[in-house]
């Protein structure tokens, strides 16, 4: 028995030798779930410390006292209270420096307007200072007003904040700063991305008929689908499948998806970058026809487009309105007024003549019989031009005003020599 008691006390002095398991050793298997965990935390503090840095200004403390707190309170409870009361929310105020300004083109006068007579219908849609910067790129204090039943182009290179303006509008994009106001019902707005992209395994139908289902589930059935589908031309590409239609018909059968709802307010981004110049064509004649019943903006970087459609133009250049106002106002505007001139005699001397006048800016040939006169103002050039021409004893044939075109405003506007990203229209 003492053998054995001596055994069991033995083993018993064994096992206080061994002493007690660490506090924490019970946490060892559980570790590897914990560390995830505790990375979160840490990345949580590292963004707050971050934006505490690049904030201009934060709420209900010094930013001292906010880091203290990040710190030194236990995670998360001190993220989460800068996150809720110190991180100001005010937009445009959290970045690494001041925003670089873009870059002007050219001194320029302050964006040009067509005043609106008074008691006339609001602007369907107005920006006030609107502004999203990419780090010296983007939208920079954008004030634009779109007149109600209008078809307002949007022009610029590639580049110039079309795109990122139209969907601050939409409502697909968050501004900086600034504002936009609709006049028209937030559920009447349809979008047409300048891609659109569908479930190849659709039929045409079938996509216009769940977008109608989206936007107006108890005013949309059949008929309205057959509708849309034949306002774009594809009535008989409705049981085709998506993944069978060609770029082209994908660009109609977007238009098709945002007309199924009946829209107060369209926006269409690039709507004739993929079709060929037929498909063009129609394009811009649905889109002239809806002027007066729906308000219509269309982006492009094709001017002849804009020029043949739009009643309203706004030029982007680098993020920023140089002009907004009326097609024909631009040209007239910031074009120099220019004639050809025909005569059926005694052009060299008619050309040196003119060139020799105060007024005209430019003399060029045109044709073999024919000069471009420019002059610094149209009385100028109609009171002139037939003057010169009589009292060099020439016989006049003919004095016409060359034709103006959107690209040369733009060009006139800008100051640059080759509009980037920018075609008079399709080319191959």
């Amino acid at each position: 028995m003492t053998e054995g008691n001596g055994a069991v006390q033995f083993s018993a002095v064994r096992l206080d030798a061994a002493g007690p398991s660490h506090p924490l050793s019970h946490l060892l298997p559980a570790l590897p779930a914990l560390i995830p965990v505790l990375v979160l935390l840490l990345g949580l503090d590292v963004f707050c410390l971050v934006s505490l840095v690049r904030a201009r200004s934060v709420r209900n403390a010094p930013k001292l006292a906010w880091a203290i707190v990040i710190l030194f309170v236990s995670a998360p409870l001190g993220a989460i209270l800068y996150l809720f009361f110190g991180m100001d929310r005010s937009g445009g105020e959290t970045q690494a420096r001041p925003p670089r300004p873009a870059p002007s083109p050219t001194p320029i006068d302050p964006v040009r307007r067509v005043a609106r007579p008074i008691g006339a219908a609001p602007p369907a849609v107005t920006t006030t200072g609107l502004t999203r910067d990419y780090g010296g790129t983007g939208l920079f204090d954008v004030d634009l007003a779109v007149p109600r039943g209008s078809i307002y182009g949007l022009v610029g290179p590639n580049g110039a904040g079309k795109t990122t303006l139209l969907s601050i509008i939409a409502g697909t994009r968050h501004a900086d700063r600034g504002s936009v106001s609709l006049a028209v019902d937030r559920r009447r707005v349809a979008v047409c991305p300048d891609v659109p992209e569908f479930d190849g395994w659709l039929t045409a139908a079938e996509v216009v008929d769940l977008a109608g289902s989206l936007v107006a589930p108890a005013g949309h059935g059949p008929a309205e689908v057959a509708a849309a589908l034949r306002t774009v031309g594809l009535a008989d590409a409705a049981s085709r499948r998506v993944s069978g239609l060609s770029r082209g018909m994908l660009q109609r059968l977007g238009l098709a998806c945002a007309l199924v709802g009946d829209p107060q307010l369209l926006i269409l981004d690039e709507p004739t970058s993929a079709l060929d110049p037929a498909g063009r064509a129609d394009m811009l004649g649905l889109v002239a026809a809806m002027r007066g019943t729906r308000t219509v903006i269309f982006s492009s970087h094709i001017l002849a487009d804009v020029q043949r459609v739009a009643d309203q133009v706004g030029i982007l250049r680098d993020g920023r309105l140089l002009y907004e106002g009326g097609t024909r106002e631009l040209m007239d505007t910031y074009l120099t007024p220019s004639w050809l001139v025909r005569v059926a005699d005694g052009l060299d001397a008619v050309a040196a003549a003119l060139a020799g006048q105060p007024w005209v800016t430019t003399v060029e040939p045109a044709e073999p019989d024919e000069l471009k006169v420019a002059a610094t103002s149209i009385a100028a050039g109609e009171r002139g031009i037939p003057a010169v021409i009589a009292g060099c004893g020439a016989r006049q044939v003919s004095c016409e005003p060359a034709a103006a075109d959107l690209e040369s405003a733009f060009l006139a506007l800008t100051g640059a020599g080759e509009p980037a990203g920018l075609t008079e229209g399709a080319r191959p």
